[in-house]
């Protein structure tokens, strides 16, 4: 294979020879051509190195590549292991900085007696990061879940809109056609009085036209004795027609307006609203759940802590979950999910923080305790007439399967690598339940096993 990297063999390069390195000595620490790795891997002193090609060798990290045997202070090989200040040291190390250290070992002896405990420390890192991706991996499916919700969300939020935007448009259309409507009535009935009064000032000005028409032909067509006969009934006719005509202009002459007087709470409403809404982000905390690896520092030679004494652990109340019904068992789900039994044929669920979500009823009697099987499935034991153990799927609430317990009451129940721990009224049964039935593993009654 052809050498990609630019690194020359140090061994050549000592007699002024550039030859390019095809591998590489981690303990040496040096580049090797492939003449040079011949004679290294026969060597007697050298025979014990493993060596990597340098292809192995670019793809190291870089911490790993810049690993130095030798002390960057007094330029000696590392040889000594300082436990109390967790440091590398060489010969002048020792004598400068840690003459006073009680816990100085040899590399070699630690190296030598560790190569279990180096495999184990990488096996502690790489479970870490294998943690770590999936944690990785759940929380970018929770992520994009909970995009997907928003889009959803927005999706109905923008219909709640509309439809508040058409409630308004309706209530703004049936106000504007009563108030039209009103308008009409209004204009109509103002209309109607004043045709009357038009009606009847034409009909009053048709008989004074009339009654001037008389008059001009009395005077050119009448004696004396009949003008002074009619003087007096015309003047009658006169005064009549002037009271009918004073009577309109002093009661039926008035100028009407018509206006529109908005309701107060229209120009508050107007004033006083600048937004049709609110739209507002709530955050809540996630439910999902992770896997940790244990926090383990990987350091090989760090010792062990003591455990805290039992008498420093403190126990507080956290949260109080104000329960329904006649409980009598609990389990939590991988979720966080909280299940409890109640004893009258059913179980009740309540999320992480104690708010309750639903119930499920079961068709069996006194229900006693319950254990988690998987996050979907949950183990219930019958204290009634069945004296079963029922396997319950939480997501239905559908019986998966029925156990029979030769006629033993169930109290309490736990699972443990595959098998059911059930408290009886005959003691302490361990069962192994296959798909095909019920084994009695073991019952313990007092000291005695059976």
């Amino acid at each position: 294979m052809a050498n990609q990297s630019d690194e020359f063999c140090d061994i050549c390069q000592r007699m002024d020879i550039s030859k390019p390195a095809d591998a590489f000595c981690p303990q040496c620490e040096d580049f090797l051509c492939g003449a040079c790795q011949n004679y290294h891997k026969v060597a007697k002193l050298l025979n014990s190195h493993q060596t990597i090609s340098i292809v192995e060798y670019m793809k190291l990290p870089t911490f790993i590549k810049n690993v130095n045997i030798k002390c960057a202070d007094h330029e000696n090989i590392f040889e000594f292991y300082c436990k109390t200040h967790d440091n590398l040291c060489c010969k002048q190390c020792l004598i400068t900085s840690h003459n006073d250290c009680n816990e100085i070992t040899l590399i070699e002896d630690l190296l030598s007696m560790s190569a279990l405990q180096k495999t184990s420390a990488l096996d502690d890192i790489e479970q870490i990061l294998k943690c770590l991706s999936t944690n990785i991996h759940t929380a970018i499916d929770d992520r994009k879940r909970n995009l997907y919700e928003i889009q959803q969300q927005k999706d109905n939020l923008l219909g709640k809109i509309k439809e508040k935007r058409r409630e308004i448009n309706n209530l703004l259309d049936q106000l504007e056609k009563s108030l039209l409507q009103e308008l009409s009535e209004v204009e109509k009935e103002s209309n109607q009085k004043m045709e009357m009064v038009i009606k009847e000032l034409e009909e009053r000005s048709s008989k004074s036209i009339q009654l001037q028409s008389d008059i001009a032909l009395m005077k050119r067509c009448t004696s004396n004795f009949q003008i002074f006969m009619g003087v007096r009934e015309m003047t009658e006719h006169v005064s009549s027609e002037e009271k009918h005509i004073k009577s309109i202009c002093n009661g039926s002459l008035n100028n009407v307006t018509i206006e529109c007087i908005f309701n107060d709470q229209l120009n508050t409403f107007i004033e006083n609203i600048y937004t049709l809404g609110k739209i507002e982000m709530t955050t809540i905390k996630s439910e999902i759940s992770f896997s940790w690896a244990d926090d383990k520092t990987a350091q090989l030679y760090t010792p062990r802590q003591k455990a805290r004494p039992f008498k420093d652990i403190q126990v507080e109340l956290v949260h109080r979950i104000n329960t329904r019904g006649h409980v009598t068992g609990c389990a939590i789900l991988p979720t966080g999910k909280i299940l409890l039994t109640d004893y009258n044929y059913s179980i009740l669920i309540y999320d992480k923080n104690g708010g309750f979500e639903t119930r499920i009823n079961v068709k069996f009697s006194h229900a006693f305790s319950l254990a988690v099987v998987d996050e979907c499935t949950v183990v219930i034991s019958a204290g009634g007439w069945e004296q079963n153990l029922f396997l319950l799927d939480i997501n239905s609430g559908n019986t998966i399967k029925e156990m029979q317990m030769m006629s033993d009451s169930c109290y309490g129940v736990s699972v443990q690598n595959g098998s059911y721990i059930v408290s009886t009224n005959r003691g302490i049964q361990i069962l192994s339940i296959p798909l095909e039935g019920v084994t009695n593993i073991m019952t313990l009654s007092g000291d005695k096993r059976k």
